[in-house]
């Protein structure tokens, strides 16, 4: 099986020779971040572990293939409604985090009728929208598929995280910020890991359906979704390059989280992987 997942992975890569090239210029500027910021080994080491677990979610999807399958019903008008929300989302994160508009000195009528475009950073609005449009939650990616993809995911990247870049372990951080572990888990799969890989899957199958290429809809979701942070980033040092550079650090880790969420035709493990994404090692 192992032959037969390299051979599939080869074979993907020649049906979608676009996204390859856009996946490998993105690892391409991930490698020369890490020779701006002096920390290629974590680089290049980040970069392996996602194409490796790549590989683990596929031989896996070989070995145990899903009749499962994302459901789409009219490609062009969600993926207006997906583009749509992003956009009010990005409106919101923009009057939020704009380091030329003072939030807290902000008319507060404006204040107040911007609040609700909140909805869309964190996909609530969204998820109305599908629900009103007779989507079951099955049918949005929460099924038990794939489950056990976690363990080798979250126990490999501890232990590698903690080899190869011990000081970018946020752990600690974490629990300090919330208050406990228990805290620092709701937290990390509600807040980040649900939300955040369901607006991703929502988004990929919606665009991937519409463009009638899955591999351009998965990478053009995760680079929105990448870039949704900027906004914040760069309202924390007022460094444009380095909120860009640190969006496109993270489009490789995004995209295995979007993966495993494809071949698994779920979204649970990607949430929990992304929610208890303690390890940093995409913070070089």
């Amino acid at each position: 099986m192992i032959k037969a997942t390299f051979l599939f992975q080869i074979a993907k890569i020649k049906e979608n020779l676009l996204t390859f090239l856009l996946i490998l210029t993105t690892a391409m500027v991930t490698i020369y971040i890490g020779l701006l910021h002096e920390t290629l080994k974590e680089s290049l080491t980040y970069l392996f572990l996602m194409w490796f677990f790549s590989f683990i979610i596929d031989l896996y999807a070989l070995l145990r293939p899903t009749k499962d399958t994302f459901i789409v019903r009219q490609p062009k008008r969600e993926s207006f409604y997906f583009l749509a929300c992003f956009t009010l989302g990005l409106v919101f994160l923009f009057f939020r985090f704009s380091p030329s508009i003072d939030w807290q000195q902000l008319n507060k009528v404006v204040r107040l009728a911007l609040m609700p475009l909140i909805l869309f950073v964190f996909p609530i609005g969204l998820a109305i929208i599908m629900l009103l449009l007779k989507y079951k939650l099955r049918d949005l990616g929460f099924r038990l598929n794939g489950l056990i993809l976690i363990i080798p995911i979250i126990l490999i990247s501890a232990l590698v995280n903690r080899i190869v870049s011990p000081q970018s372990l946020t752990y600690d951080v974490l629990v300090a910020e919330t208050g406990g572990i228990l805290e620092t888990l709701l937290t990390g799969i509600i807040v980040a890991g649900l939300s955040e890989e369901f607006f991703k899957a929502i988004g990929q199958t919606r665009l991937g359906a519409y463009l009638k290429n899955f591999g351009l809809g998965w990478f053009l979701t995760v680079f929105i979704w990448a870039f949704m942070h900027a906004p914040k980033w760069y309202s924390e040092d007022l460094n444009m390059t380095e909120a860009v550079l640190g969006s496109i650090r993270i489009i490789p880790i995004g995209l295995m989280w979007s993966y495993l969420t494809h071949r698994t035709k779920s979204i649970l493990p990607s949430v929990i992987v992304h929610g208890t994404n303690f390890w940093g090692l995409q913070n070089f």
